[in-house]
């Protein structure tokens, strides 16, 4: 699409063509961050903490509107994230980085396949949690097979338009308490580990860094050159994940007690509010965006690996897609031996990877999108400081969680 593309709106009215072509890659990033870990995450919060922790949700929007700025610039002038890294730092340590961080992310669709599977399972006569997986896997394959950019923005937009809607029509039966939602916005910080450790997960599961490498080669299918569309695209993207993710901690925080998180408990509340159809719906959410967010985000090492490699990669090419096809299958393989050979549920991997990836993915990207921007804009002080403050954050926040999610891991394995 050309950069003349005209948006005559924020929500343009011309039809679905137009607004998914105005907004489809923003509905893309939201299916990666609103996969079936961010249901178990938010609602594990809310059980847990109540009303507490939905500051971080507005905090995590302008940070991720941040980082999506600093990777919506690199794509204004076709320069890819991993590009920029694989040139500093080397061609052998850019294809040492790109494997390490492709295989941290692929934790995202261990989990969320592993989800998937199990709500397949239930919902089916299936009754087999890893046929449930391969199949679920075999879904996304077949959404990688579809090639073309337009057709899979399309096909991904639909399923993220369901899922919310299919939440927000769960959650209108509830009357939420006005006064404890809005103390749960004031900033507070404690040196509870556990409550850290949400924190941090929850920006992981939020600000997703895999986004920010699709983003930053993005430039060439859609076309883009004026930074203004790719705001537009972030905003509406990320304000409806991050609105939604709220609801979700808010009515947790209402209806569920601290427990250990099921496939179905967050939804099991709302049987008695809105009737007995919530379950299965609840759980037909779960699995769409399950296998969504699992497959979207591997495009970002769909596109990260080759490049490493001195690749220049367009989305959907061979290279693209034998390497998100391999990861599908090693996050298969993964996801059945956790699974069979330690006491992990699909759940807990669900609340555990963002974590994990908050920790690890999320600082090194932030850091290199930051030097990527120096090198290439000369942005005015106070958005430079801006950026860094979001780098500095991301840092404190890996340091001050790492011990915490350590001994959570080890105490479920």
């Amino acid at each position: 699409m050309s950069s003349q593309y005209e948006v005559s709106s924020w929500l343009p009215l011309e039809g679905p063509r137009k607004f998914i072509k105005a907004y489809g890659l923003g509905l893309l990033f939201s299916a990666n961050v609103f996969g079936a870990g961010s249901v178990y995450i938010l609602s594990n919060t809310g059980a847990q903490f109540g009303f507490t922790l939905l500051w971080t949700m507005p905090l995590a929007l302008l940070v991720d509107l941040g980082m999506r700025e600093m990777s919506g610039r690199l794509a204004t002038i076709d320069e890819p994230l991993m590009k920029y890294i694989r040139e500093t730092i080397g061609t052998t340590g850019g294809k040492a980085l790109s494997v390490l961080i492709a295989f941290i992310m692929h934790f995202w669709a261990i989990s969320n396949f592993a989800v998937g599977g199990a709500a397949l399972a239930w919902l089916t006569p299936l009754d087999n949690i890893y046929l449930g997986i391969i199949l679920t896997a075999g879904v996304g394959i077949a959404l990688v097979e579809m090639r073309l950019y337009e057709r899979v923005e399309a096909a991904i937009a639909v399923l993220i338009l369901t899922v919310f809607t299919i939440y927000i029509v769960l959650m209108l039966g509830l009357d939420l308490p006005i006064g404890k939602v809005t103390s749960g916005l004031i900033p507070m910080l404690t040196t509870d580990l556990g409550y850290l450790a949400t924190v941090v997960g929850l920006f992981g599961t939020t600000v997703y860094y895999p986004n920010f490498f699709i983003q930053s080669s993005m430039g060439p299918e859609k076309g883009w050159t004026d930074m203004s569309y790719y705001r537009k695209d972030n905003f509406v993207g990320i304000a409806f994940v991050v609105l939604l993710s709220m609801s979700v901690i808010a009515v947790s925080a209402l209806t569920l007690d601290p427990h250990t998180p099921t496939l179905t408990s967050p939804a099991e509340p709302l049987v008695n509010a809105v009737g007995p159809w919530a379950l299965p719906v609840f759980v037909t959410a779960v699995f769409l965006a399950s296998f969504s967010s699992a497959t979207g985000t591997l495009f970002g090492s769909g596109f990260m690996v080759p490049q490493a490699w001195g690749n220049d990669t367009k989305f959907g090419d061979k290279r693209f897609r034998r390497t998100v096809e391999v990861l599908v299958v090693m996050s298969v393989a993964f996801a059945i031996l956790l699974l069979e050979y330690t006491a992990i549920t699909p759940v807990e991997l669900g609340i555990t990877m963002p974590a994990v990836n908050g920790l690890i993915g999320l600082p090194i990207t932030a850091l290199a999108l930051y030097m990527a921007n120096r090198k290439f804009f000369d942005h005015p002080l106070w958005m430079r400081a801006g950026f860094a403050i979001i780098v500095g954050l991301m840092f404190v926040l890996a340091a001050m969680t790492a011990e915490g999610l350590y001994n959570q891991i080890i105490g479920w394995l």
